[in-house]
């Protein structure tokens, strides 16, 4: 069976030169194996077959038979990378940490240790009436973070 960590080490030095990074591989029975690529600019379709056939050719049928898909992450699936926090800046984040608190707002900051995300609120009067919008920052560490996904906001 074809492993993950094969399939990384074959893309490790390739997806640069493309101005890709890997975000995640798996290889599921019968060697049906997920590949997910992005950048900072996004990804083509053009530029997944370009993966997709560079894997194809380092890898032998012959040996052993596999099924391949290569694609973008897409805005359904969550964000796992330092490099998908940075691309998706100024955009509104679902963030779920692993205490089970779920947070909404617009990603402001974002490094390989933690992100921040700006948080509108709405206050109340002494008589339950929505008074004034406000604002707070809600910073968390990458590690305390279990899901991120980005929010499809319609217009």
């Amino acid at each position: 069976m074809i492993k993950a960590e094969q399939i990384r080490t074959l893309l490790r030095d390739e997806l640069p030169q493309r101005d890709l990074f890997l975000v995640d591989v798996t290889v599921n029975p019968g060697n049906r194996i997920v590949v997910y690529v992005d950048s900072m600019k996004g990804v083509s379709i053009d530029e997944c077959m370009n993966v997709s056939r560079y894997i194809g050719l380092k890898l032998d049928r012959e040996v052993e038979d596999f099924e391949l898909e290569v694609s973008s992450p897409g805005l359904d699936n969550p964000l796992k990378l330092p490099q998908q926090y940075l691309k998706n800046m100024g955009r509104v984040l679902e963030v779920v940490t692993f205490d089970g608190v779920k947070t909404t707002g617009r990603l402001v900051k974002a490094n390989e240790e933690s992100i921040r995300l700006e948080v509108e609120y709405l206050t109340k009067d002494d008589k339950g009436r929505k008074k004034m919008k406000m604002t707070q920052i809600w910073e968390k560490s990458m590690n305390e973070i279990k899901t991120a996904k980005v929010v499809i906001i319609n217009k």
